[in-house]
């Protein structure tokens, strides 16, 4: 992934859950509801019609892999996507599990506000990154949940 400005704002040397042969999923800084992530291509490619058969065949086990995940972990019953990519040309999708009921953890109460509508990816401020370890490790550790 050689796209700075995209480096530079989802940090994935700190926010990687998990890592594919062709995918990196990082937590996103603002979990707009918890478990919220971006999916991105781990290559320069500027339009998900320039992906490779091999990164497109590995894309739903992706999405499987964090589907289960987060149904798992914290109960989400749907999930949206978004590939918007008009700041960072580089093909990613925002992920957001969805929430019927409030979820207590880490000491908060996370509560998806837009449920069941879609969800809204400019609410809420970046949680800190001590939060944001907690989350990555509850989600990459198979022995909680």
């Amino acid at each position: 992934m050689r796209n700075l400005e995209f480096l530079q704002k989802f940090r994935p040397d700190v926010n990687t859950i998990k890592e594919f042969e062709h995918w990196i999923v990082c937590i996103r800084a603002k979990q707009v509801t918890i478990g919220a992530a971006i999916i991105a291509l781990k290559r320069q490619c500027p339009s998900i019609g320039e992906m490779t058969e091999e990164e497109a065949i590995e894309y739903p086990k992706v999405i499987k892999w964090y589907e289960e995940l987060c149904k798992d972990k914290f109960g989400a019953v749907r999930f949206n996507y978004m590939a918007v990519m008009m700041k960072d040309c580089i093909v990613h999708y925002h992920a957001f599990p969805r929430y019927d009921k409030e979820i207590e953890l880490f000491d908060l109460t996370w509560k998806d506000f837009d449920w069941p509508y879609v969800v809204n990816i400019r609410v809420g401020d970046p949680y800190d990154q001590e939060i944001l370890a907690k989350v990555i490790k509850y989600m990459q550790d198979e022995k909680q949940g």
